[in-house]
């Protein structure tokens, strides 16, 4: 045990070196002067702590009893003086319709799980508050203490069973409902069942993770010492130790129906639902396994869960989301009833001990600062004209200071990479050292010193700045540092909320400075400045101790969490997508600039995990089966919380709004999640039947993330009347050559040859990275050999994350740098398209068979024709193993229709049972004809030893039993 831990210790992850371990300037980040608004509470570990991630709540004094969501359970600390760590889990959501004045009556406008403690894990004695005496990127340890004893909850995202470790006190399992049946099934194992139809299994371990006897022993027969559960302070391992202490053998455990346990024990108390006979087969297998914690390991493309559990030989059992299933490689599933999630659909059951994910990259390592496609000669003198006047209206009386010094971050931000962006086009239509490009380029020097050099002169309206503060370990504003301002003012940033929005602004800004002004790469005040935001949000590592690893990237569901530090009964949440793909393509770009490769390559990953994510569970095609069918009309998700989804934004309920704020800001990252079947969906439904005036900003949005994608000269044409407002982080000549180069650079991006045999070869195309301050040239091909069946999963027929072919490491890294070029070039740049084998299909086109929408050049509105396109709905197709069986379909039942709100407050709410799409395909049943067999989808040794041992385990018992018969006799 001691031996694996500290192997675990010393593997180290390609990618997930620290950026710095230095602190954060002192001058341009100071120490407040005074205590953070809200404090870290009830936390007994040392160092940066995490403000993003689903247990944060219990961080906060105000958020201690408000749930938490590891998924697929939901738990919940109760207020009395006994502990009890409530469990909930609903079998279908509780659903609000819309009406005229918002999404239509037809439309769902949010759906969320309202908690009800099913089960949950107690103590007769009373015990003092809970503490988190452990963190990691996966979940918490929860410890409740008596004055004999204590509960350690080991709490992590996906955990199939609900665990404590009791020492000296008495279990007691608790529910809201009144508890029908407590029956005893074996040595350790339990049967619950209440009266709202819930059946959990309930299980007794010794520390050492045996079934306890029935007749009072502990583990299978009489141990001749007792054990005690250490934890190794070098290691972070958890170990059973022999005890001095003699075993109790005076009683039989035993568990009533007030659900009490007879006497005080020491091991674990685990419950798990049971949604079908089948699974208590699966469930009973795997209870011994208990997870303790993981260690994550990236490498480019490559993702690694590698579970530590109690000791146990059993397989891990562990629920997976429908996105990790489409890049796990081999994975082994369990016979088990899929189980919902309160939002992100159902999670299957997977077994093992490490998981290993490959995402397809070919796509991220082709981005470069500019949209690919190459822009039509016919227009290119136009918007060469346009971005000049641009330029000199910026220019005339520093106007500029207006876009990029708006006191927030965000706006500031916003205004930052939208100059930059311009100097980018003046760039490739004028050359680097053109006096129009270098004149651009000055306003982001300037611009940036007054963020990095306090006391910088003429820097009236930058951001009032930021403190470094060590109690939660981060950048925060200080403007309402202090006080409740914390919450509200600039977006809530001095409480960490929205740090990933914000800061990739700066950082997208940044990788455009470099690009234009190699220079400063010299400039090390400018590079910690910019560092220090990317520490912030996605610090990789532990060894850098100022900041928490990963703040906001989120490992498990693979995308980022807003909301920082402030509570929420339905937990952390996302609104923008695009935002977050910003950072991601911006550490991206930072790190090819600043000539980081890991830096580079931990940006791409986490880029294309993000968008595999967005396309998965946020943009939602007609097709989409994890939320309900009547949700999906809405095409886009609004403020996707934990437990919630409300097709709404946080500063409004226009369509616009919430549809307008996953299309900014313009970047060619973005257009890689916005795939042309999605954008004809979301128009035709959706935004074709909006007014879009033109004296709106936010019609800008949707003409360039949408239409743009299927009809870009009519979006073009659009946005080049001047009557037309623009949104204040676009330029109208951005807008312009967005528009006429994004849905080409789509089917550039995406453009492959695809495959679906047994036997895979992916090739790695030679690429070419150059660089202005070092230019080299590295050219790599590597070819591989992948035999096997693999699965492949698609809800989308351009679907761009999911990949059967996985090319190995070496051949993944050769094309770190395709396109991020930063040699300068005053001729149009030129178009490459890049062929690999990779199992994926090729885009939609984008048919001529669209009708063109009518336009008045004067009107105040488009009057966009709000014909319907036709969609045919794509089947959905597995290639399923022959080892592989599909996880159990549950059923479904109507619920009582709630009297609160997700909330807690009364509300009225439409409710009904979720009866649209109750399965995704991936989790139904191929083929009647498939037989079903417990643990089907164990390799064949595995298998035949687990069968070995299932047959040895159902002979010991006939055995015992005749044997106990005889002795009655």
């Amino acid at each position: 045990m001691l031996v694996w831990c500290m192997l675990l210790l010393d593997m180290a992850s390609a990618l997930l070196d620290p950026i710095s371990v230095a602190r954060p300037d002192l001058l341009t980040f100071p120490s407040p002067p005074s205590a953070h608004h809200l404090p870290p509470f009830g936390i007994e570990f040392e160092g940066p702590k995490a403000t993003n991630k689903f247990w944060a709540n219990w961080m906060v004094e105000e958020g201690r009893f408000m749930p938490i969501h590891p998924m697929p359970y939901v738990l919940q600390l109760g207020a009395g003086e006994a502990p009890n760590l409530m469990v909930s889990r609903s079998a279908q959501p509780a659903v609000a319709y819309g009406d005229e004045k918002s999404n239509g009556v037809d439309k769902i406008r949010f759906y969320f799980s309202p908690f009800i403690n099913e089960f949950g894990l107690g103590a007769l004695e009373s015990t003092a508050q809970p503490v988190v005496v452990k963190e990691s990127l996966f979940g918490v340890h929860l410890e409740m203490r008596s004055p004999n004893g204590r509960i350690l909850f080991p709490i992590y995202s996906g955990m199939a069973y609900v665990s404590g470790f009791y020492e000296g006190v008495t279990p007691r399992i608790t529910s809201t409902r009144a508890i029908l049946a407590v029956d005893f099934i074996s040595n350790g194992i339990w049967r619950l069942f209440n009266n709202g139809g819930k059946e959990f299994r309930l299980y007794a371990l010794d520390p050492a993770g045996h079934f306890v006897d029935h007749l009072g022993r502990l583990g299978f027969g009489v141990f001749p010492r007792r054990f005690d559960l250490q934890f190794s302070g070098s290691t972070g391992c958890l170990s059973p130790q022999p005890s001095a202490r003699q075993p109790r053998q005076d009683e039989t455990f035993q568990f009533g129906l007030d659900g009490r346990m007879n006497k005080a024990f020491e091991g674990w108390i685990r419950l798990a639902e049971v949604q079908s006979t089948n699974d208590t087969e699966v469930l009973d297998r795997h209870a011994q396994a208990v997870l303790m914690d993981w260690e994550l390991e990236v490498d480019y493309g490559a993702v690694t869960y590698s579970f530590r559990t109690n000791g146990s030989d059993t397989p891990l059992l562990h629920y997976a989301y429908a996105h990790h299933r489409k890049i796990l490689l081999d994975p082994v599933l369990a016979n088990l009833t899929s189980m919902l999630a309160p939002t992100k659909g159902h999670m299957a059951g997977v077994l093992g001990d490490v998981w290993q994910m490959h995402v397809e990259m070919s796509h991220v390592a082709q981005l470069g600062f500019l949209p690919p496609a190459p822009l039509e000669e016919s227009k290119r003198s136009a918007l060469m004209e346009n971005a000049v006047e641009e330029l000199e209206w910026f220019l005339f009386a520093e106007r500029w200071r207006g876009a990029i010094f708006r006191s927030s971050y965000y706006f500031s931000g916003k205004g930052f990479q939208k100059i930059g962006a311009l100097c980018l086009l003046l760039e490739d239509f004028f050359g680097r050292n053109h006096s129009h490009t270098q004149s651009c380029t000055e306003i982001l020097v300037k611009g940036f010193r007054c963020l990095y050099i306090p006391g910088e002169a003429a820097c009236g309206g930058a951001p009032v700045g930021s403190y470094y503060e060590s109690e939660w370990g981060g950048i925060a504003s200080k403007e309402g540092f202090a006080d409740a301002g914390c919450r509200t003012a600039d977006f809530g940033n001095a409480c960490y909320n929205d740090h990933h929005f914000h800061f990739g602004y700066f950082v997208v800004a940044g990788a455009m400075l470099l690009k234009l002004r190699p220079e400063f790469l010299a400039d090390q005040a400018f590079r910690n400045y910019v560092e220090t935001l990317i520490r912030d949000t996605s610090n990789p590592s532990a060894a850098d101790a100022f900041f928490p690893r990963f703040r906001s990237f989120d490992w498990f569901d693979l995308h980022s969490w807003s909301r920082g530090v402030v509570p929420s009964y339905d937990g952390k949440d996302q609104e923008s997508t695009s935002e977050e793909l910003n950072l991601l393509y911006g550490i991206q770009l930072w790190g090819a600039m600043t000539e980081q490769t890991k830096v580079q390559q931990l940006g791409a990953t986490m880029l294309a995990l993000c968008i595999l994510t967005v396309k998965e569970f946020f943009l939602m095609t007609s097709e989409n089966l994890h939320h309900p069918a009547d949700f999906v009309k809405n095409h886009v998700t609004g403020i996707f919380f934990q437990n919630k989804v409300d097709y709404a934004t946080w500063f409004g309920s226009r369509i616009e709004y919430i549809h307008g704020i996953q299309m900014l800001p313009l970047t060619p990252a973005l257009i890689l999640a916005r795939s042309p079947r999605f954008c004809k969906e979301e128009w035709y439904d959706t935004l074709s039947k909006l007014p879009l005036p033109q004296n709106d900003p936010w019609t800008s949005i949707i003409l360039t993330g949408t239409l743009a994608m299927i009809k870009p000269e009519e979006a073009y044409q659009l946005l080049s009347n001047p009557s037309q407002y623009v949104d204040d982080g676009l330029t109208r000549v951005w807008a312009q050559y967005w528009a006429l180069t994004a849905a080409a650079s789509y089917e550039l991006l995406t453009t492959q040859t695809s495959t679906r045999t047994s036997t895979r070869t992916t090739s790695a195309t030679s690429r070419t990275a150059t660089s202005t301050v070092s230019t080299t040239a590295s050219t790599a091909t590597t070819a591989s050999t992948q035999t096997g069946t693999t699965t492949f999963i698609s809800t989308e027929a351009d679907d761009l994350g999911s990949t059967t072919d996985v090319p190995t490491s070496s051949s993944m890294m050769a094309s770190t740098n395709s396109s991020l070029s930063v040699a300068s070039s005053s001729s149009a740049r030129e178009a490459t398209t890049t062929t690999s084998v990779l199992s994926t299909t090729p885009p939609l086109s984008m048919s001529s068979t669209l009708e063109p929408a009518s336009t008045t050049e004067n009107s105040s509105s488009l009057n966009l024709s709000n014909d319907t396109e036709p969609t045919t709905p794509t089947t959905v197709v597995e290639a399923v193993s022959s080892t592989e069986v599909p996880p159990t379909v549950p059923s479904t039942s109507f619920r009582k229709r709630p009297s609160t709100s997700s909330s807690g407050a009364p509300e009225e709410v439409l409710v009904e049972p979720w009866v649209g799409g109750l399965e995704p395909p991936w989790l139904e049943p191929i083929a009647s004809s498939i037989t079903r067999a417990p643990e089907a989808a164990v390799p064949e040794a595995t298998g035949k030893m687990e069968a070995e041992a299932s047959s040895f385990a159902v002979t010991s018992r006939i055995a015992l039993s005749m044997l106990t018969l005889l002795m009655i006799t």
